[in-house]
């Protein structure tokens, strides 16, 4: 069995305000640097939402600022507990699958492990969600023989995973939010199988999630899109305030994130508003991204600040040029 707690340089308990340790919902986020800003607003956003609960985040985090750190640590509510756990270099994964996405997207894999003596149901969220209902899913889904209980990914997902990896057309699953049954994750032995898949030589398009798909197989439950409603953003767009009444978890599948300047919506800045980070400044768009450049350079010219938008126009030029 793989050794899990090697990979964990220290755990630090950022915020500890409750003593019953029992009917704790047990939210689990993995992110660097880049994504501690979000992460922050996804924590956030939860605890405005559950109020109800005690409510315990596992923040898993590589490389991340002793800023971050900070801003993370300034989060104070009575019903909130914060342990983070600090991911060292130990944690490796086949480079031709960290390309396109950074390790600690694969960090989720190796999280159940190490929280077994926690809690037996985990939820897992990416950083670049939202919360804006009750998380109550949690304790009243039935996960007796499933590993996993997570949303079916989009159509042209299904249309190209499924048949890939031998998957019954419309379970393929989005991993962005996950609800772990762990007894049973270490029981198949997850981590073991989905590491080894990742660094067996093969290039996956969706690493972690091609990967768990694979090792989860059928023991999976299917939720409705509710709990994981996938959103792409457009400039101005703010299309997350149309999403269905009952939408418990927004997640900005695209390149295009609601803390990108031309991206701002106004859901989000109300959670950003009520966060550590709330003057923080923001990433004015994905650099890799030629169209979010271009969105960029076209809000600067709007708001009249022509040496910027001048400016990022020949960024966009550039970049466009180099691919």
């Amino acid at each position: 069995m793989i050794d899990v707690d090697k990979f964990i340089t220290r755990k630090n308990e950022l915020l500890s305000n409750f003593i019953n340790n029992e009917d704790v919902l047990h939210i689990l986020l993995c992110f660097d640097d880049n994504y501690a800003l979000p992460a922050g607003i996804d924590v956030i956003s939860v605890i405005e939402n559950n109020k109800k609960y005690q409510l315990h985040f596992h923040l898993f985090t590589h490389s991340i600022s002793d800023e971050n750190r900070k801003k993370l640590a300034s989060i104070n509510f009575n019903n909130v507990s914060i342990t983070e756990y600090v991911i060292n270099d130990h944690f490796q994964v086949d480079h031709k699958n960290t390309e396109q996405f950074p390790i600690s997207a694969c960090v989720r894999l190796i999280a159940p492990m190490i929280l077994k003596h926690v809690t037996d149901r985990l939820l897992y969220i990416d950083s670049d969600t939202l919360c804006i209902k009750s998380l109550e899913f949690i304790n009243e889904t039935n996960l007796d023989s499933a590993i996993i209980a997570a949303v079916a990914d989009v159509a042209y997902m299904q249309e190209s995973q499924c048949v890939k990896y031998n998957i019954a057309f419309g379970s393929y699953f989005n991993s962005g939010v996950m609800l772990i049954n762990i007894p049973l994750w270490c029981q198949e032995n997850i981590t073991s199988k989905t590491l080894q898949l990742l660094n067996s030589g093969k290039k996956y398009q969706f690493p972690d999630q091609d990967v768990l798909n694979i090792a989860i197989g059928e023991r999976r439950v299917i939720l409705e899109n509710r709990f994981n409603n996938l959103l792409a953003l457009s400039i101005n767009g703010n299309e997350d305030a149309m999403v269905p009444d009952n939408t418990v978890i927004i997640h900005y599948i695209t390149k295009n994130k609601p803390w990108h300047e031309p991206y701002r919506s106004k859901l989000y800045d109300y959670y950003l508003e009520k966060s550590p980070w709330k003057n923080a400044p923001l990433i004015p768009y994905n650099n890799k991204k030629t169209s979010s450049i271009r969105a960029y350079s076209r809000l600067m010219f709007k708001q009249k600040k022509y040496l910027a938008g001048i400016k990022h126009y020949l960024i966009y030029l550039k970049t466009k040029l180099k691919k």
